[in-house]
């Protein structure tokens, strides 16, 4: 009996531990292919960011900037629409983004644009002087735009426009950018050249004592009224997410919330989940303004803005992030790891969260020696933080920042 009661327990162990072999090298087989299949990207994303040398530029230093996209999936292929680009950005797989610069542009550059499709063409307004007319073409790739010219003029100007078309063909601007008006949405006629069907409804504003990631300033200490901004309507399902930005685009904790109805015109209700797009800390900081797409795999994708802010505080980058729903509908974003290579699939997986690459920083930590030493302060060679140097440029270098994983340090 003794030595029955061991051969059991002997066979019990070994098919236990061929279950741990074969789940490890399952694990394994997946990784493996998914690095073999799959290209990966990185945040900030490779894209030729246009010099603002003609937009406010201090002490004449000029800068590159790209912010606040709108994203639109049309005919399988992307198109991003960034401000002040004097173009916009076409690829076919989001990893590869051609600029194309239009035949026909009726916009002095553009600010915040908004961009959306509509039966066979895309439309877009972002007409930096607040009013004017939405244009179109069915030929984005050739960039020859169209319009009426007949000017959206609402008073109080439009801010941070976004264009909405619904399942129905029924089309809606929601615009603003301001820490005193809230957003707001009006209709508009597409069969009468765009303009405005009745009075533009007053939707919903920040409330930074109710909700403390929407106060305003360097990890939300400051006490001015914050700015809410940057619309963009999703709909899911039976289900209609209004985004939105806060509290300041040059701040590290720059984001995006969202708001949910049954109903294009609200009411609308606080998502008790926000903020949905939230990157305080890492290389490159914030993720607000943004727009989300559903890619040709049926994934989605959430595109925002990163702060550099050195030479100016509008000096920002565009960051790509996975990002979909839960069964209850609870809205996500992904920004873990944010600023580290992830895998961008050609095909719907099944754990479109975890794209993380899991490569890390072999600076990480590690020791660092040298034969010549100079002390002038604390040394922390390999600090990943951001603490002490976070608002402005660094001009000095020294041992202390040998290893340093901030963007701002090194910025010129």
């Amino acid at each position: 009996m003794k030595y029955l009661w061991i051969l059991v327990s002997v066979c019990l162990c070994s098919c236990n531990l061929k279950d741990k072999e074969e789940t490890s090298f399952d694990e394994k087989t997946q990784k493996q292919q998914t690095a073999k299949n799959y290209k990966t990207y990185c945040n900030p994303i490779d894209i030729d960011y246009t010099y603002m040398s003609h937009y406010r530029a201090v002490n004449n230093v000029s800068y590159r900037s790209g912010a606040d996209p709108a994203v639109v999936n049309f005919n399988g292929k992307y198109f991003m629409f960034v401000t002040r680009s004097h173009g916009y950005w076409m690829s076919e797989d989001m990893s590869n983004w051609k600029f194309i610069r239009p035949q026909s542009w009726y916009f002095d550059g553009s600010n915040a644009p908004a961009a959306a499709v509509y039966k066979d063409k895309i439309i877009v307004y972002g007409d930096p002087k607040g009013y004017g007319p939405i244009i179109e073409t069915n030929n984005p790739e050739l960039g020859d735009w169209k319009t009426n010219f007949a000017v959206i003029n609402i008073p109080g100007q439009i801010q941070d426009p976004n264009l909405f078309v619904d399942d129905d063909g029924k089309v809606y601007l929601y615009e603003e950018s301001s820490n005193k008006w809230p957003i707001r949405v009006v209709e508009l006629d597409p069969d009468n050249y765009y303009v405005p069907k009745g009075e533009e409804k007053d939707l919903f504003v920040l409330h930074p004592d109710k909700h403390g990631w929407e106060r305003f300033g360097q990890d939300h200490r400051s006490d001015i009224d914050p700015f809410i901004e940057g619309p963009w309507m999703f709909k899911h399902n039976d289900t209609y997410y209004l985004e939105y930005g806060a509290p300041g685009t040059q701040w590290n904790v720059y984001a995006d919330g969202v708001y949910t109805s049954k109903s294009p015109f609200g009411p609308f209700e606080y998502a008790p989940y926000n903020p949905i797009s939230y990157k305080p800390g890492g290389f490159l900081k914030g993720s607000g303004h943004g727009s989300t797409v559903k890619d040709n795999s049926g994934n989605y994708w959430h595109f925002s803005t990163m702060a550099i802010s050195v030479n100016y505080k509008f000096e920002r980058r565009i960051g790509m992030y996975p990002a979909g729903f839960e069964e209850n509908g609870q809205m996500y974003v992904n920004t873990a790891y944010g600023d580290y290579p992830h895998y961008l699939p050609k095909a719907k997986v099944d754990n479109h969260k975890e794209r993380f690459t899991g490569w890390m920083l072999l600076s990480y930590k590690k020791p660092v020696t040298t034969n010549s030493l100079l002390v002038t302060g604390d040394i922390n060679v390999v600090d990943e933080s951001e603490s002490g140097y976070m608002l402005g440029q660094i001009r000095e270098f020294d041992i202390n920042k040998v290893n340093d994983e901030e963007i701002r340090s090194y910025w010129v």
